[in-house]
This record gives structure tokens, sequence and C-alpha cells, in this order.
């Protein structure tokens, strides 16, 4: 398989495709700052995304973000990047002409490296499982090796499958070892699964506000959550 699977069970598959006003009744109360992209993996077979990156990552039933949008990861502290939210959009192509809404997560936990993610007792064990770049091409986290030196290092942790996404010219090495602002290394980002919501078919739209352009260029727009929700948000109507 040469894209990611949306889930079709358990708490992200009840969450998907909501339409907005479901979306605003969820979320209705949070305050909280935004940041939304373009994830440039996302494509569109006859009318429907295929998710074709690492990141984000849909599997073992939460959405993660560690292999991808780097310096955006590195732009604050990694602890604080809890409670934040994240949104990624699919590009104009994948979009029906606009950038359509594919995934919102509100942040519940960020660590500093791989190696602290994998020994965290806060995610499930199957789930790093399902998300092990160790077993899928697809895969987000990095299972460490028994000796490890410098949890920075791609030497500490077993190499990915071979035709994983992130191999070529030992791309994944950026995965364990990048330095962004502030010469920071990126949070690794786990949404909290009872506010991560997917879309796996164009349904909800961004809608430029004054001054903004047309539609969503490369790198990444800040926000809050109610004037994403009321503002930036439209649904497509026949």
């Amino acid at each position: 398989m040469d894209y990611q699977p949306f889930p079709t069970t358990g708490r992200l598959a009840s969450n998907m495709n909501l339409e907005l006003s479901n979306l605003k009744d969820k979320i209705f109360f949070e305050q909280a700052e935004v940041y939304f992209y373009v994830v440039e993996t996302i494509k569109n077979q006859n009318g429907y995304f295929l998710q074709t990156g690492s990141a984000p990552n849909f599997q073992g039933d939460m959405v993660s973000l560690c292999t991808c949008k780097h310096r955006m990861r590195t732009s604050m502290d990694t602890e604080d990047w809890v409670d934040k939210w994240i949104a990624g959009f699919s590009g104009v192509a994948a979009g029906n002409r606009n950038n359509a809404l594919v995934y919102l997560m509100k942040v519940g936990w960020a660590f500093k490296s791989q190696m602290k993610l994998w020994f965290s007792d806060k995610i499930p064990e199957e789930t790093k499982q399902a998300k092990l770049a160790q077993i899928s091409k697809f895969g987000d986290i990095y299972k460490p090796r028994d000796q490890i030196s410098n949890e920075y290092s791609a030497q500490s942790y077993f190499n990915p499958v071979e035709s994983h996404v992130h191999c070529n010219n030992d791309g994944w090495h950026n995965d364990i070892n990048y330095e962004g602002y502030s010469d920071r290394k990126p949070a690794l980002l786990i949404g909290d699964p009872g506010y991560s919501f997917l879309w796996n078919r164009p349904m909800i739209f961004y809608k430029p506000i004054k001054n903004d352009p047309d539609h969503l260029t490369e790198g990444q727009k800040k926000s809050n959550v109610q004037r994403l929700l009321n503002e930036q948000l439209r649904e497509q109507r026949p």
C-alpha cells in the first residue's frame, strides 16, 4: 500500500468527517493558539484523500506529528506545545481547488526526543507499534537501541524499514537530529484522542480573511481556535 489508511474503528474514526457545525459544538470553548499548514503529502484519488507521507500519522488511534514540519516544531519549547492546536490542510490540487482541512488536533503530549517518547507510559504500547518506522514505511516513531549514548544520534535507533518514505539519502536522520529556531530540537507532538479530528475527503475549507492570500502557501500560519472556527473555515455547498 502506497498510502496510510484512514482509521475505520476507534476514537479517531468516530471523530472523522464532522461537519463544521458539529466541530464547533465539540470545541466551542477552546481559546488556545492553533498552527496550521499545508500537508504536501496529501493526494486526492476519486474524491478521497490519500496520505502518502509519514506525518501526520493516523495509526494506533492517535494522531502524531513527529517526522514533518521540523522547523515549525522548534518554534517554542517542547513543554509549551501542550494544549496548543495543529491543523493540516491539503494543497489546492487535492482539495477541489481549495485548501481542505485534513486534520485538527489538540496537542496532548510533547516529547523532546524519540527516546523520551518511546519510554513514556503516556502513549500505549500498541500505538507505538502501529507507528513504528522499523516496521511501517509510513512510521513516525523510531525505536531506541539497547545502548544509547546520545538520544539525538541516528545511530542510537534502529533503522527504518528500507522502503520508508524518509530513507532517501538518510533523510530519516533529520527526524532524530534537527536544529531549528534558537537551536531547538523539534518537539514530537501527540494529539489528545478526544480532541483529534480527521477528514478523508474535502468537506471544510480554508477561508482567507482580510489581507490574506487566496490560498495557503509554504510555511505555517498562526491563529487561535475561535478565529479559525468562526472566520477562517467554511463549508462548500452545492
